[in-house]
C-alpha cells in the first residue's frame, strides 16, 4: 500500500495521535482570530485539511527561515525543546516556540524596544480569554479552538532579549519567547471515550456502536434471621454522548 505524500491529516486518518497535534495550529487560529494581530500580520487562512492557502502569507507553523523582506513582519509559531511524559496518569510538557522577524528599518532606538514591546502583547494574550478558551475543563464542553487534555498554556513565558536574526543576508531583529505548556493525560483518555475510543484500544473506535448496556441489582443477605428474598431488579439504560 503505498501512502503517497504523508502529511498530518494521513497519520490522523489512520491512527489517533498525540492530545498535543493540534495545539500550533489551533494558537495560531486563536492569534489569528484577534483583528490587532491581523493588522499586523495580515490574514491566516487555512483550507478544511489545515493546509495554508498561500506561501506569501507572514504565519508559519514551523521555524521557517526563509522570509523575504517583502513579508516581515512575520511570525514563526512551533514546537521545540524536548516534551515529557512522566506517567499515563500525570502531565504531557512542553515548549512552543514563538519567533517574530521584524524590518530592519528601525531607529536604533527601536531593535529593542519594538521586540520588547511585542513580549508584552504575548504576555496579554496568554492571560486572556483566547488563551482561557483553548484550555480543556471538561471534555463534553465542545469549542472548536479547544486542546483536549489542554490543562496550561503561557502560565510560563520565556524572552531571549536582543536576539538578532537574518532574512535575505541582512540582519533583522526578531522577538524570541518560549512557551511552556502542560496536558492533562487523565483528561485526554477520558477524551478518548467522547471520541468512541479507549485508552485500551485508541487505534478503534470500539465504542461507535454502543447503544445501550444493562445492570442488575441483587439484594444482600442479612445475618439477622430474616427471611432471605432473592430478587434482581432490572435496569437498561441507553448510552450518549452529551
Amino acid at each position: 500500500m503505498s501512502l503517497g505524500n504523508i502529511k498530518q491529516k494521513t497519520i490522523d486518518d489512520i491512527f489517533l495521535s498525540s492530545p498535543g497535534e493540534d495545539l500550533v495550529p489551533k494558537l495560531l487560529l486563536q492569534l489569528s482570530r484577534v483583528p490587532q494581530f491581523v493588522k499586523l500580520f495580515g490574514a491566516y487562512k487555512v483550507d478544511a485539511e489545515g493546509n495554508k492557502n498561500s506561501d506569501q502569507m507572514r504565519w508559519a507553523d514551523y521555524q521557517r527561515g526563509d522570509w523575504s523582506m517583502r513579508q516581515l513582519p512575520a511570525i514563526n509559531v512551533f514546537e521545540s525543546q524536548a516534551e515529557n511524559k512522566t506517567s499515563d496518569n500525570a502531565w504531557l510538557t512542553g515548549t512552543i516556540s514563538i519567533h517574530v522577524y521584524w524590518p530592519p528599518n528601525f531607529r536604533r532606538s527601536d531593535l529593542s524596544r519594538v521586540p520588547a514591546a511585542f513580549k508584552g502583547v504575548l504576555e496579554n494574550f496568554f492571560a486572556s480569554q483566547s488563551t482561557y478558551d483553548m484550555l480543556d475543563e471538561l471534555y463534553w464542553i465542545q469549542r472548536d479552538m479547544k486542546v483536549y487534555g489542554l490543562n496550561e498554556l503561557g502560565k510560563e513565558l520565556t524572552w531571549t532579549t536582543n536576539v538578532e536574526g537574518i532574512v535575505e543576508s541582512e540582519m533583522v531583529p526578531v522577538t524570541m519567547v518560549d512557551v511552556r505548556y502542560r496536558i492533562d493525560l487523565r483528561a485526554w483518555y477520558r477524551a478518548l471515550e467522547f471520541m468512541d475510543r479507549t485508552k485500551a484500544q485508541p487505534f478503534d473506535e470500539t465504542l461507535k456502536d454502543l447503544v445501550g448496556m444493562d445492570a442488575g441489582i441483587k439484594g444482600v443477605t442479612q445475618d439477622d434471621g430474616t427471611t432471605t428474598v432473592d430478587v434482581t431488579v432490572g435496569s437498561k439504560m441507553d448510552v450518549t454522548n452529551p
